[in-house]
């Protein structure tokens, strides 16, 4: 049995995500988790007043989960629990998880605050710091099973997790696999084009080779067949935003952390520019 931490920031449209954790839940066989931080800068005056802050957000909390619970249809409402803890978000959401041995953290799409991010970052970015789980973002208004996944790749051991987690995560689904590299010697404007040509040839050829051995060390035979392997020449971001727009997949799959080198895919801020204005559902693991 997998269990799923549902993180739920009793914003309108957190029935949103909870819809999507407990479709995930039902279809993975998992137990789903549905939890709330009570920021414990929201108490800080709490001897100030007559009746305990705390004790009235909590109280609160625990019957807005409730509500989004109870609002779902009976055939998708798991085994599980819910949970009102107090403390800064992230660090008491990885706590949790951790007490509740979590596989997957789901989160709904951020909620903009220019300051605060400016000085703080969202949630979001915290857990990827501090959490080694993978983390789903929510951001379509369906709760259709992913038929469709575009997976970036540079063969390092993050993309390799955030692959793993997707497959996972979408047991049906075809999988596009995109390796992005840099086009070699294109700051040189002096070389003819038949020899920029030439050598952009032969780079393919050898990342295609590349992309052949890499796979065949993570990949277990059966998961090969529903994955497809895509090259693309120039800016990592520019052409993952490419490949997004042409294959409109419901989920983007991404690692936090990079290879370097020639060949190198994705860094964190690639990741994170996807995940603070995301195309679609995104999974991104570390």
């Amino acid at each position: 049995m997998k269990t799923l931490l549902a993180a739920i920031d009793l914003e309108p449209e957190s029935a949103l995500v909870v819809k999507k954790a407990a479709e995930l839940a039902v279809q993975l066989k998992a137990s789903l988790h549905l939890v709330h931080v009570v920021d414990d800068a929201l108490t800080l005056y709490e001897p100030l007043v007559e009746i305990p802050v705390r004790h009235r957000l909590k109280q609160a909390a625990e019957t807005a989960l409730g509500a989004f619970f109870d609002a779902l249809p009976g055939a998708v409402k798991p085994d599980g629990g819910r949970h009102v803890v107090l403390g800064k978000p992230a660090r008491a959401l990885v706590k949790k998880a951790a007490e509740l041995n979590a596989d997957l953290i789901i989160v709904g799409k951020h909620h903009m605050d220019p300051m605060r991010d400016l000085f703080l970052g969202t949630t979001a970015e915290r857990l990827l710091r501090h959490c080694d789980l993978p983390l789903l973002m929510v951001n379509t208004d369906t709760t259709q099973p992913y038929q469709q996944v575009l997976a970036g790749s540079d063969f390092s051991r993050s993309s390799h997790h955030a692959l793993q987690a997707g497959l996972w995560l979408a047991p049906q689904a075809q999988v596009r696999l995109v390796h992005v590299f840099d086009p070699p010697f294109m700051g040189f404007v002096r070389h003819d084009q038949l020899d920029v040509d030439t050598l952009m040839d032969h780079q393919r050829l050898r990342i295609e080779q590349e992309v052949k051995t890499e796979m065949a060390h993570f990949l277990a035979d059966d998961d090969q067949s529903r994955i497809t392997t895509e090259i693309m020449a120039g800016e990592t971001q520019v052409c993952l935003a490419q490949a997004v727009e042409k294959h409109k997949p419901q989920l983007l799959v991404l690692g936090t952390h990079g290879r370097q080198g020639i060949s190198r895919l994705l860094i964190g801020s690639v990741a994170m520019s996807f995940l603070s204005m995301p195309p679609c559902d995104v999974l991104v693991a570390r």
